[in-house]
């Protein structure tokens, strides 16, 4: 009775992690192919125009928060200066660091103390103990120096209550914003109605080398990690994200690079200071707060907005940053659970929640146990070698599509510079990364669970280096 029990246990989750395999692959199949399309026919279009006209503009504010960034903070903003875009001031939050990057920042931008700078806190954060303000060609930076807040979150707050324009800029101290990120931002904004966020294309900067604030060549490496998530973040930032902006139901308005209507964030209260995933869960806040309130809204993703960022290059650094995404969209999931399913939030609670859910928050359970029992059923007899080649070739498949969408990306995207070579690398890459770099990862997810209540929420950045510059 027990061995009859046992194998129709395991026929049933056979079959089930066969079709979880099949159903995600064709998710990720059907994305890229919209996605594709999509692009190919806004290039025609864009082709037609000829040009962006950029007599239409909005002024934004671009929030630079710091801890302990003295490697890359002063580039990034010297970038910043670079950008092409009419208005704009930049405000550099220095989190309590305690390292020189206070100090890097006066001397560089020769900033003054502002002490008649009034406070208005219109979202919560730790105390703001200096205001420091100049200009450079013209362009207004602003340095607030607070009591650390343990979080990106809170030196993001203390920057939203300082910020002078209707939309605001969210990056990180490691990136280079491309001159042209911004224009085609405002254009997103204006395309639509309603725009409260704009997320933008994040790229890996690793191996690319910059002039003046513009890739001038990219290459992959001989870094299989950071090669690895070149290829994950086309398949994210190209496909997938795409096709949730087309249904409106795009749930990560990145940090690395997001554009906000500032009154949007401070009507549902600001990032949230608890949240290791403060990107997720303001996008959900805003999702939640909209629809509750039957307000119009859109939440666009423009691929051309592109900002680049530097990947973790150890497996160490790598571990510590899926740990936090993972605690991330643990908290996030589980705040706003009563979306899922409700149809009360459209399709952000009836298919985007839902699939987070099964494809990104257990995603890491189910791979483990259907492997574990395929491999059980095999020792048993209790499935054949074709079947288990058959669920073999599905899970491959994965890191096939995954190199389609470089393809997508190397066909759409702008100011690509990836050589014929490195795109045949990335069939071997994307090898390495299915049967190497995607389990760990997923053991890493697994652990999480058992390990969250030990993970915090800390200013915990992977090792710093400048970009190259020619």
């Amino acid at each position: 009775m027990l061995e009859k029990y046992i194998a129709n246990w395991l026929l049933f989750s056979n079959i089930f992690f066969l079709f979880y395999l099949l159903i995600y692959s064709t998710y990720i199949l059907i994305a890229n192919l919209v996605g594709s399309i999509s692009m190919y026919r806004f290039r025609r279009l864009e082709q037609l125009h000829n040009e962006l006209n950029d007599s239409f503009y909005y002024p934004m504010s671009i929030i630079v928060p710091a801890y302990n960034e003295n490697t890359t903070v002063i580039q990034t903003v010297r970038n910043l200066l670079r950008l092409d875009y009419k208005l704009y001031e930049i405000i550099i939050v220095d989190d309590g660091s305690t390292d020189n990057t206070k100090e890097l920042i006066l001397e560089e931008f020769k900033l003054k103390l502002d002490s008649d700078r009034p406070i208005r806190y219109q979202v919560p954060c730790k105390k703001i103990h200096e205001i420091w303000t100049g200009k450079v060609n013209g362009i207004s930076i602003m340095l607030i120096c607070k009591e650390n807040g343990k979080c990106k979150a809170d030196a993001s707050n203390a920057a939203i209550n300082m910020v002078s324009y209707p939309y605001f800029v969210c990056m990180d101290a490691d990136e280079v914003l491309q001159k042209d990120a911004l224009t085609y931002a405002a254009r997103a904004i204006m395309t639509k109605g309603e725009v409260i966020a704009v997320g933008g294309n994040v790229k890996i900067s690793n191996n690319v080398t910059f002039r003046d604030a513009m890739p001038a060549s990219a290459r992959l490496g001989k870094n299989v990690v950071v090669d690895m998530q070149v290829l994950e973040y086309s398949r994210a930032f190209v496909g997938a994200r795409i096709f949730h902006n087309i249904i409106n139901t795009n749930l990560i308005i990145s940090g690395g690079f997001g554009v906000f209507k500032k009154s949007a964030v401070v009507e549902v209260g600001g990032y949230d200071t608890k949240s290791m995933g403060e990107d997720m869960e303001i996008t959900m806040k805003l999702h939640q707060y909209y629809r509750k309130h039957k307000l119009p809204y859109h939440m666009e993703y423009e691929p051309d907005s592109v900002c680049w960022t530097q990947a973790p290059a150890t497996v160490s650094d790598l571990r510590r940053q899926r740990e936090r995404w993972h605690c991330g969209l643990m908290q996030n999931i589980w705040k706003y659970r009563n979306m899922a399913f409700n149809p009360r939030y459209g399709l952000v609670g009836l298919f985007m929640i839902p699939f987070m859910i099964f494809f990104e928050l257990f995603a890491s359970f189910f791979i483990i146990i259907g492997w574990f029992n395929i491999v059980v059923s095999f020792l048993t007899q209790q499935i054949n070698l074709p079947y288990v080649l058959y669920v073999m070739a599905a899970y491959m498949m994965l890191g096939i599509v995954m190199t389609v969408t470089v393809f997508v990306d190397k066909m759409n995207m702008k100011n690509d510079y990836f050589s014929g070579f490195d795109i045949a690398k990335a069939f071997l890459i994307a090898f390495l990364d299915a049967i190497l770099i995607r389990p760990l990862l997923f053991l890493i997810e697994f652990r999480v669970f058992f390990k969250y209540k030990k993970l915090k929420g800390k200013w915990v950045s992977p090792k710093r280096v400048k970009v190259e510059e020619i």
